[in-house]
């Protein structure tokens, strides 16, 4: 991976910490932002910053032109309509050579209250899904066997804590598992593709245990002197995400299998009820 030249259209909660790595193991790394008062930020990092949005990017960007890798990373609650081919104006800046990964969702899943793996269905009755599933193939009809998609579950890390999401609030379908996935396995699962040239491919990305709501819930607002949500115990329709490709056909190692293990938690010496 020498003199390589990394980019990632989205410096939020996952492009961020992405970057400042790639920038820790002496990358050059490209990022971008809509936001003008971010520059600062994003430059203090020592990452190249870019203004980038969905009005400027029928905009020829030499940038794009010269990364090797770029992590598309931005979600279309703005875009709405357009999410797709914002995405792929950006794809179609990069040379022939560049590798894409996008960051897709595991809401793209109808829930039919079974195991979800890459191969099954998707739906796109909600609108953010829909918009998701089009960039998807959109992105795979022009860039193939250079584009690896990675449909996250529910993000926790840094910030994003379960329990201060959760905490006094009624929950429907107590019972239901839950499906998560810590920050460190998300970046570890994008350079996991790029070190090991997984191209041409769609994952699942989830933590392997899936507990149920009133259970993980519970626990993690108690961890944090939290008032923990109530739930009422009406079936609710759910899916559990299958993460198994990523683990057994291509040997990617979770950091946090269990989602009782995310730092965020803060287990200390206590024991989760099961």
């Amino acid at each position: 991976m020498e003199n390589k030249i990394y980019g990632t259209v989205g410096c939020g909660w996952l492009g961020l910490p992405m970057a400042k790595k790639w920038i820790q193991e002496k990358k050059t790394v490209h990022g971008t932002t809509t936001s003008k008062e971010k520059i600062e930020i994003i430059e203090a990092e020592g990452i190249h910053a870019h203004i980038l949005d969905s009005k400027r990017s029928d905009e020829k960007t030499k940038w794009l032109s010269e990364l090797d890798f770029l992590l598309l990373n931005i979600p279309p609650s703005s875009l709405k309509e357009e999410y797709g081919n914002f995405m792929l104006k950006i794809a179609k800046q990069l040379n022939p050579e560049a590798k894409i990964i996008f960051i897709s969702s595991t809401s793209v899943y109808a829930n039919n209250n079974q195991l979800v793996t890459e191969i099954d269905e998707l739906e796109s009755t909600r609108r953010s899904s829909a918009y998701i599933i089009k960039a998807e193939e959109m992105l795979q009809d022009f860039a193939k066997d250079r584009l690896t998609i990675i449909r996250m579950s529910g993000l926790v890390g840094k910030e994003r804590n379960p329990a201060k999401y959760m905490h006094g609030r009624k929950i429907s379908g107590g019972k239901e598992p839950v499906n998560l996935i810590h920050l460190e396995d998300c970046m570890g699962i994008i350079d996991f593709i790029i070190n090991q040239s997984i191209w041409g491919e769609v994952f699942n990305a989830s933590a392997p245990a899936h507990p149920s709501k009133e259970e993980y819930y519970t626990f993690a607002a108690r961890q944090i002197n939290l008032e923990p949500p109530t739930f009422d115990n009406e079936p609710q329709s759910f899916k559990i995400i299958d993460s198994e490709k990523l683990i057994k056909k291509y040997k990617y190692q979770f950091n946090y299998l269990d989602p009782y293990t995310f730092p965020e938690i803060n287990l200390g010496d206590s024991q989760h009820f099961m």
